[in-house]
C-alpha cells in the first residue's frame, strides 16, 4: 500500500509545465507502441488518457495513492473484457515513463534535484502501474471464465452432438455462435487431447490453456473475434479455434507442463469447413484418440494418421476371431508360443533380415532361422509372399487388441513434425 502525502513532490511545477506537451507525448508513445493494422485513432485516445491519469497522480505525490492504484486496476480488467492483450496495456504505460522523462530532461530549465526525483517518482511509477494493471486484468479474465464456462461448455456439448440432418438445430446453433465470437461459416479445427487423468469442467487445466492462448486485440472483419473454446469433454481437454489458431508452439508448452512426465497426446480431427461440420471432426478426432491411448502413442498427430487401426477395431469381436485364426497356430506351440511370435514380428520389421532381427532380439542368427522354421512348420505354408502381408497385419491387430502382448513391436512416440 502506497502512502498517502498531501505535499507537492520537488517536480511538481516541471509536470505542471509539460501539460502543453501531453499531446505531442502521447503521439510519440502510440508510434512506439502501434501494432500493424490497429485503430490508431482509439489508440491515441487511450494513450492521451494514460499519459494524463500519470502524470495528474505524480503531481499529486510521488508514489500512486491507493485511489490512482485503485483507477489502474480498473484500467486493467476493462482492457480484459474488451479483449485487449495485457502486454499492448503494459507498453502503453511503460513507454509513457521515458516518454515523460525525455521531454522533461530536454528542459534545461530543470533543476537537477526535481529531475532526480521525477526519475525516481517514474521508476516507481512504472512498476507500480504494471503490478495493478497485471492485477487488475487478471482479475477481469478469472471472472470472464467463471461467468462463460458453463454457456460454453453447454454451446459445446452442442455443437458436438449437432445431427447431420437436422437443419433447425443447425440454426439454433449458429445464433448461438455469434454470441460466443464465433462465425458460423469460417472453417474450423478440433482438438482432442488426453493428459493421462481426468479432466474436469472447472479443473485448473481448461483455465490455465485459456490464459495461455493469445487472445485477439480486435474484433474480425464480421464483428466476431477468434479466441478459442477450451472445455471438458468425456474426461478430456477439448479445445475448437478457428484454423490455423492456436499454433503447437503456442499450445504444446502448456501441454508438457500441464502433463509432466505422464505425457500427453492431442488428437486434431479433419478440417471442419463451417460449424455445421465440428461435430464430425470431433467424433473422429476422439475416435483415433482411443486407439492412440490404447497403443501408449504420445504427442500430436492427425485423426487420419491412424484411419487403418481405427478400420480395423471398428468390430472387435471379427478381429478377435481373425487374430485367432491367423496367429493361433503360433501362439498354440507346445512350448515357446509367444517367443515364436515376437521371432516373426522382429523378422517383418527387419525386412525379412536374419541379421537384422537377430540383432534386435539379441540372440544369434541360427537361433533366428531355427524359430521361423518352426513357424512355418506350425502354418503349414513358407514364411513368404502373402503370408507375410497376412502376419502383418494380425501383429497390428493383437497389438491393438492388447497393447502389452509380447508378439510384435511396439510402436514409438508419435510427435508432430
Amino acid at each position: 500500500m502506497k502512502q498517502e502525502t498531501h505535499s507537492s513532490p520537488p517536480y511538481a511545477r516541471l509536470l505542471e509545465g509539460l501539460r502543453p506537451e501531453l499531446p505531442s507525448v502521447a503521439a510519440e508513445i502510440v508510434r512506439d507502441v502501434a501494432r500493424p493494422g490497429e485503430d490508431l485513432a482509439a489508440l491515441t485516445a487511450a494513450t492521451r488518457a494514460a499519459v494524463e491519469s500519470m502524470v495528474a497522480a505524480l503531481i499529486g505525490a510521488e508514489e500512486f495513492t491507493e485511489d490512482s492504484l485503485s483507477a489502474l486496476r480498473s484500467s486493467g480488467a476493462r482492457a480484459a473484457r474488451e479483449g485487449e492483450s495485457l502486454q499492448q496495456l503494459l507498453d502503453r504505460y511503460l513507454t509513457s515513463g521515458w516518454v515523460l522523462w525525455a521531454a522533461a530532461t530536454s528542459r534545461s530549465t530543470a533543476a537537477p534535484a526535481a529531475l532526480s526525483a521525477l526519475g525516481t517518482a517514474l521508476l516507481k511509477a512504472g512498476d507500480s502501474a504494471a503490478a495493478a494493471l497485471a492485477e487488475g486484468y487478471g482479475g477481469a479474465e478469472r471472472q470472464i471464465a467463471a461467468r462463460s464456462g458453463a454457456a460454453r461448455r453447454e454451446f459445446l456439448d452442442e455443437l458436438l452432438a449437432l445431427p447431420p440432418d437436422d437443419p433447425a438445430a443447425a440454426a439454433r446453433i449458429i445464433r448461438r455462435a455469434t454470441h460466443l465470437g464465433l462465425a458460423p461459416s469460417d472453417g474450423y479445427r478440433v482438438l482432442v487431447v488426453g493428459m493421462g487423468r481426468e479432466i474436469e469442467d472447472e479443473g485448473p487445466e481448461i483455465l490455465r490453456v485459456a490464459l495461455a492462448l493469445d487472445r485477439p486485440s480486435r474484433a474480425g472483419r464480421d464483428g466476431a473475434t477468434s479466441m478459442p473454446i477450451i472445455a471438458a469433454k468425456e474426461g478430456r481437454l477439448v479445445l475448437l479455434a478457428r484454423a490455423g489458431r492456436p499454433g503447437a508452439a503456442v499450445l504444446d508448452p502448456v501441454l508438457d507442463e500441464l502433463a509432466g512426465p505422464r505425457g500427453w497426446i492431442a488428437v486434431e480431427g479433419p478440417a471442419a469447413t463451417d460449424l455445421a461440420a465440428v461435430a464430425g471432426s470431433f467424433g473422429a478426432a476422439l475416435d483415433a484418440l482411443l486407439v492412440a491411448q490404447r497403443l501408449g502413442l504420445r504427442g500430436r498427430l492427425a485423426s487420419d494418421d491412424l484411419l487403418l487401426e481405427r478400420a480395423l477395431l471398428s468390430d472387435e469381436r471379427l478381429l478377435r476371431a481373425a487374430v485367432d485364426r491367423e496367429l493361433g497356430p503360433i501362439l498354440g506351440a507346445p512350448r515357446n508360443g509367444e517367443e515364436l511370435l515376437r521371432t516373426v514380428g522382429a523378422y517383418i520389421a527387419s525386412r525379412q533380415n536374419l541379421r537384422t532381427a537377430a540383432r534386435e532380439l539379441g540372440v544369434g542368427v541360427r537361433t533366428v532361422s531355427y524359430r521361423l522354421t518352426r513357424v512355418e512348420e506350425l502354418l503349414g505354408r513358407p514364411l513368404a509372399g502373402e503370408i507375410v502381408l497376412r502376419m502383418t497385419t494380425a501383429l497390428l491387430a493383437r497389438r491393438l487388441l492388447d497393447p502389452d502382448a509380447g508378439g510384435g513391436r511396439r510402436l514409438g512416440p508419435m510427435t508432430s513434425p
